[in-house]
């Protein structure tokens, strides 16, 4: 141990309550040695904190983003720290270019990374492809790391955020920590308000925590903004929570009125902040004064059934054409079977949207592209005339319907929409 020294070489005595001292206070009758026992590393670079090279196995992760990025994350990598970021398919190609130059010999390239590829890739393919895409770059990269994972050009790579001061929120402990900033207000405060430096580095979590809020608050809102590629999310929650931004969306149960029992009915849907309330403005021929839809019944809400996307075309709305997509005919018989619980396109006037009216299979004819198909809607009474239907579908057109009004297409219903569907069935069968 070491001998003890004069108060003037012990700072630490003036502060008694070691806010500021060195080191913690301690007894005066214990002897203590303060000569440095280990090496200053405060003129030592991020790269050099990484050590020698590690013998864990390296782990590298891909997740798809919007068109051609992808969230990168590298773990166990000999003098690269920890990593998670944003890299786009460029990144990847001018990071295939250094390392030939540096290895002087050729190396397989990644998958959609030539020129002729990815500057000519369109959104929706890369949409379709990103998955599949994503595990073929992930064991290139593997590969090229586990083969020269010293090299400058690997280095580079990962330098630009570990070169930043604020650095640290590059890696994945940065993205835990956003995950508890549930409010718009602690992500401003953290992220805008706190540093320039973190503000001009931490973009892309940013973005990512954004997205996530957005997704907790309005799910439906954030299922219909995704089919149509949104990607500005911090903007997109200033419009909508400011009832600003409508989507084209579908409610059970319009009004709970009895007239609208088992149904799905398009509206366009905003947020009411000062009630916390969706606001449906039903889409109809005729005035319909707005429903206020609290957020305890979001189950309510739907954007437009998967199966029928592709051909509906929910993206295709005014200004861009003439109507929205619940005006469109569905054609198709996939999925039909008896017994099974089905959405029938109906409308009462000519001049409205189709609602989706849910039954249930009783009878299938067959005849070529077309099917004559048997009906029961088991919330009325079976001596109803609303019980049974009888209807001619799959060719895309709209004929006028046995019980009044018009018929468009029937879509099937998956297990678990029929299982939401249930939900609404009515507790007394529906007379009128």
């Amino acid at each position: 141990m070491g001998n003890f020294q004069g108060k003037e070489s012990r700072p630490w005595l003036d502060h008694p309550d070691g806010k500021w001292s060195p080191r913690p206070q301690l007894p005066m009758d214990c002897p203590v040695c303060y000569e440095p026992t280990e090496p200053n590393e405060s003129n030592v670079g991020p790269w050099e904190l990484a050590g020698d090279p590690i013998e864990e196995e390296v782990q590298v992760g891909l997740v798809e983003l919007w068109s051609l990025e992808l969230k990168i994350s590298v773990k166990n990598v000999t003098r690269v720290p920890n990593w998670a970021g944003v890299k786009s398919m460029e990144d990847l190609h001018l990071l295939h270019i250094e390392l030939q130059k540096e290895l002087a010999r050729k190396l397989p390239p990644p998958p959609l990374v030539c020129t002729s590829d990815w500057l000519h890739l369109p959104t929706a393919l890369w949409s379709y492809h990103a998955k599949e895409t994503c595990l073929i770059i992930q064991a290139w990269l593997l590969e090229i790391l586990q083969q020269a994972p010293t090299s400058s050009a690997v280095r580079d790579f990962f330098a630009p955020a570990l070169n930043s001061y604020c650095h640290v929120l590059c890696l994945p402990l940065a993205t835990h920590i956003s995950e508890f900033l549930s409010e718009p207000l602690d992500l401003t405060n953290l992220f805008r308000l706190s540093s320039k430096a973190i503000s001009e580095t931490s973009r892309q979590i940013v973005a990512w925590q954004w997205e996530r809020v957005f997704r907790e608050k309005w799910p439906v809102h954030y299922e219909a903004l995704c089919y149509n590629q949104a990607k500005d999310w911090e903007i997109l929650f200033q419009q909508t929570v400011h009832g600003r931004r409508e989507e084209i969306l579908e409610i059970f149960d319009r009004e709970k009125k009895v007239g609208f029992c088992m149904s799905a009915m398009t509206a366009k849907v905003s947020w009411e902040q000062k009630t916390r309330c969706y606001v449906a403005s039903y889409v109809s021929a005729s005035h319909v004064v707005p429903e206020r839809i609290p957020t305890s019944e979001v189950h309510r809400l739907r954007f437009c059934p998967p199966n029928v996307r592709d051909q509906l075309q929910p993206e295709l709305a005014p200004p861009r054409v003439s109507e929205i997509y619940a005006f469109r005919v569905y054609a198709g018989l996939e999925g039909l079977q008896v017994g099974r619980g089905v959405e029938l396109q109906w409308k009462m006037q000519v001049g409205s949207p189709f609602g989706w009216w849910h039954g249930v299979v009783e009878h299938v004819e067959r005849k070529g592209a077309t099917a004559a198909v048997t009906l029961t809607f088991g919330h009325f009474p079976q001596h109803s005339r609303w019980y049974r239907l009888r209807v001619v579908v799959g060719d895309g057109v709209m004929r006028r319907c046995g019980i009044g009004g018009y018929h468009g297409g029937i879509r099937s219903c998956t297990a678990a929409e029929e299982k939401h569907w249930m939900r609404f069935f009515p507790k007394e069968l529906v007379t009128f």
